[in-house]
Order: C-alpha cells, then structure tokens, then sequence
C-alpha cells in the first residue's frame, strides 16, 4: 500500500508541473481530474465482477484516503461500468494533458514521455493493489485492465512519435483496429478538436462500438491467435523446447512431456490401423496464484494444435464471472457462449471451485452442468482446464459424478524456490531492457525472499515478483527524475544517458 501513496504523491508533483498555464488546469484541478478517474477505474474492476466486496470498498477508501460507500460511488461514476463512456474504453483526461504539455516541454520531436507515463503507471499500481485486496487475482478484470492499458499506450506512444498530434491536428494511425486507435480516438474527436472531424465520421463508421466489450476483447483475441506469433504456428518440439526454458517447474515439464508422448504415439498407432484407447484430454492443474498454470495451459493448447488434436490450438481464459450470470436461465448461454469461443482449441477455466456454492439462489451448479453436456457434445473439439488451489479444487472435482469420470489427470503446480524467484525477476529485466548491478545481488535477493513472509497467504509466486519488479522500476523512474537537471536530460541521447536509463542500483530497491 505504501507504494500506492508514493506514486499519488509523485502524480501531484507532476500535476504540479504541468498544470497552471493558460490553456490548463490548475495543478490542484488537474490532479483532481487524475485522482476521479483513478478511483473510477478502481471502482471500476471492483465491480467487474457483479459486487464490490468490503474488502475492496476498504481499500480503495484507504488508498485514496477517503470515507464514502459504494452508493457514493455508484452515483459518481455510473452502474453502467461497461458503457460507451466507460474509463475502460478511454484516455483519461489528465494523460492526455500532461502527454501533450510534456511533449511541448521537450520541444517537439521524439522523445520519451517519462511524466505521463509515471501517471499511467499509478493507474496501473492502484489498480492491481485493488484486484489483488482479496487474496484472488480473477482473470476479467485483469482483462479489462490490460485492455485500458494499451488505450493509454497507444495513445501516449502516437504522441511521442507525432508533433502534430499534440496540437490535434493530425490523423490517427495504427496497424490494428482497421487504421485507428480505439478509445483515444473516440474520445478526442468528441472534444471537436479542429480537423478531426472526417476522422470521427470514419472511426465510428469502423469501430466496434455495437459490440460488448467482452465480444471485442474475443475479436483482438481472434487476431493474435491468427497472427504471426501464435503458438498453434510452432512445432511440438518448438513448444517444448520454449516450455523446457521456463524457470522451475520440473514436475510439470515431465507431466506435459509425458502427455505429449502419449499423444504422438497415439496418432502413430492411428495412422496404422491401430486401435486407440479412449482417453480423456481434460486436465486439473493444482496450485497456488502465480505459479505458471495459465503459461502450461497455453503451452498444451499449442500442442495440442501441432498434433493435429485441436484445429485452431487458441487459450480461453474464464472465471466465474464469465460463467454465472444472476438470473435463471442466463448462466446456461453465459457458459454456452464461452465454450463455443473455445471449440478446436483449450477453454482455461481459473478457480474453477467457486462454481461450487452452498448459497441459495446461486447458479454455479447450473455453469457446472450447462459446461460438462457441452463437453460431452464437442468432445472432438474442445479440451478444458480447470485450476486453482489444490484443497478447494478436490472439492470441485468431487462435487459431481461428471467432472470426477472427465477429469482424470492432475498436475501440480509447486510454489517457485527462492532461488527460481530471483531468475524470475532478471528474467523480466532482460526482457524489458533494464541491468540490475550485481553488487546489489544479495540484498535484491533477501528483498524477493521476504516477499513470501510479507504476503502470507496471499504470497503470488511469479505474479508477486512481477509487482515487484513494477514497484522497482517506478523507483528507479522516480530517482532518476528527480536527480535529472538540465545538464543530466540533455546528456539522455548518450550511451552514458541510456545505462542511466537501464540501470537498477540499491535505491531501487
């Protein structure tokens, strides 16, 4: 929590900065603006689930130091959290402004917005602090929140890219999305910025705005399984080899191995006339949050698509949320609808023993019966994964005679050795370009190992070190913005500029 208050703290100095000109907001304005839609999107993902929990309303209270109920914020923001306005589909007003004031800061040209990139930063920071409050990461508002990340990215890159775009004066480019930026666009054209008025008529003529965001969400999931860098495109032992490379999981790799194996001997003895023996495809991965089940799942998903198993070879992720609606009837073509976005490729169901509930009214049971006739019926098209923690998952399993007879193989997902945690997080700085001195390895390493015993029970594995290593590079962007004078940025296009940019040092930390 005390990294949320830091980078709020960081967002009033930058608001701070970039607010008071004549054609701005005040700093206190401005900041007022950041802090609405921060706690718009929090309010946001914590109800993209159907409710908001108390330990959610605490939290975002705590975080933003206020006192209300969510009746206040129900009547602030809306119920209608999925709407044409929603924040999950634009750019909030204050990246927009400091994007453009710091753009005209550094002069024009290209150039890294390091301040509004720290603002989308807190939005991302405190929204993961309210997805993660109650101990379960579910996978739709982490969707929806990758979704409203990659609206501000792409936006904030086609500023750092474009002077004229800063004066709103150009035309929005993209390869994705039929030529245009979905959300940015949107909401800059409705601000009647001057000569964008063709381009609003030709993005709303293009745009999917008739279609849910979940059905959107499924159309990009669409093109990336069809595109280059999908897995189904690899070869069985490309899969492996890149599956061998992942950190830890022994047990797994052996498990996958094994089921692959038995797999192409399987269409080997096909291929000869030879009887094959009936055997169930589906699978139970155990474990805690963050210990690499989703990746395995994908990794299967592509296997199974380069034996020939499964046509398309794509990932579908779900929860609950996806399955159960509150009304009778809408569950069974809630889960309908998934499964057919899955058929010839892995449907992921994570924590898949919250279908099973003892509350009167609750449509779990109905999720669970509507998926396994619908299993039974595409049994040649569709595998389905189902996972979460070991205990509840024999549970699940054990709370109908149809999922114990179909899911027959388990996998167990061990917790990552400290050690493996370390790697984990070098891994994620070698991939995003930054170098952690080796001087500082040990105290790094005591800092991952008490991630485990400041957590607790909510301690998530790979995915806590990914938050970590968010809370580390925030660090680092505050440290060398506030040592930066003007000497120190006008040096930034050197190489002594870029190891300054790269380099991770014990204040970091």
């Amino acid at each position: 929590m005390n990294a949320t208050f830091t980078a709020l703290r960081k967002c009033r100095e930058i608001c701070a900065m970039y607010g008071g000109d004549i054609n701005r907001p005040d700093p206190d304005k401005l900041y007022n603006m950041f802090r609405d839609d921060a706690l718009n999107i929090a309010y946001f993902l914590a109800r993209s689930d159907g409710l908001i929990s108390e330990t959610e309303l605490r939290t975002i209270n705590t975080i933003f130091q206020i006192l209300i109920d969510e009746d206040i914020l129900k009547k602030n923001f809306g119920d209608d959290i999925v709407g044409q306005n929603s924040i999950i589909r634009r750019v909030p007003e204050a990246i927009k402004i400091v994007a453009k004031s710091e753009k005209n800061a550094n002069l024009g040209g290209k150039c890294y917005l390091v301040s509004t990139r720290e603002l989308l930063d807190a939005f991302v920071l405190i929204s993961n602090v309210v997805i993660n409050c109650d101990g379960h990461r579910l996978q739709y508002p982490v969707m929806l929140l990758q979704h409203f990340t990659n609206v501000c990215i792409r936006y904030i890159g086609q500023i750092e890219e474009n002077d004229e775009l800063a004066n709103g004066t150009a035309e929005y480019k993209s390869n994705a999305y039929g030529g245009h930026i979905p959300g940015a666009v949107a909401t800059l054209s409705r601000a009647n910025i001057p000569g964008l008025e063709e381009e609003k008529r030709e993005y709303e003529k293009n745009n999917r705005s008739h279609l849910t965001l979940r059905e959107q969400m499924e159309i990009e999931n669409a093109t990336l399984f069809s595109s280059e860098s999908s897995v189904a495109k690899k070869s069985v032992k490309q899969i492996l080899d890149e599956m061998d490379g992942l950190i830890g999981l022994q047990s797994v790799k052996k498990e996958v191995h094994d089921i692959v194996n038995l797999l192409t001997v399987q269409k080997l003895r096909e291929s000869h006339g030879l009887k094959t023996p009936d055997i169930s495809r589906h699978m139970v991965f155990t474990g805690n949050p963050g210990t690499g089940k989703t990746t395995i799942a994908r990794q299967i998903a592509g296997a199974y698509c380069s034996l020939g198993i499964l046509k398309k070879g794509h990932l579908v992720e779900t929860d609950r949320a996806g399955l159960v609606a509150g009304y009778m009837g809408q569950t069974a073509e809630k889960v309908k609808e998934v499964v057919e976005s899955a058929l010839d490729g892995v449907l992921f169901i994570d924590e898949a023993y919250t279908l099973v509930s003892d509350r009167e009214g609750d449509y779990g049971q109905e999720a669970i019966d509507t998926l396994l006739k619908m299993m039974e019926d595409n049994r040649d098209r569709l595998v389905v994964i189902v996972a979460g923690y070991p205990d509840l998952m024999e549970k699940f399993i054990s709370s109908n005679p149809g999922l114990r007879s179909r899911f027959n193989r388990y996998i167990r997902f061990e917790d990552y050795k400290d050690d493996e945690l370390f790697e984990i997080f070098l891994g994620r700085c070698r991939e995003q370009d930054y170098v952690v001195d080796k001087s500082v390895y040990k105290v790094l390493k005591d800092h991952i190992a008490g991630l485990r015993k400041e957590e607790g029970e909510n301690f998530g594995n790979a995915r806590s070190v990914r938050n970590y290593f968010e809370q580390v590079i925030s660090n680092q962007a505050n440290r060398i913005v506030m040592t930066m004078g003007d000497e120190a940025s006008s040096e930034t296009g050197g190489n002594n500029g870029r190891n300054t940019l790269m380099e991770i040092t014990l204040e970091d930390l």
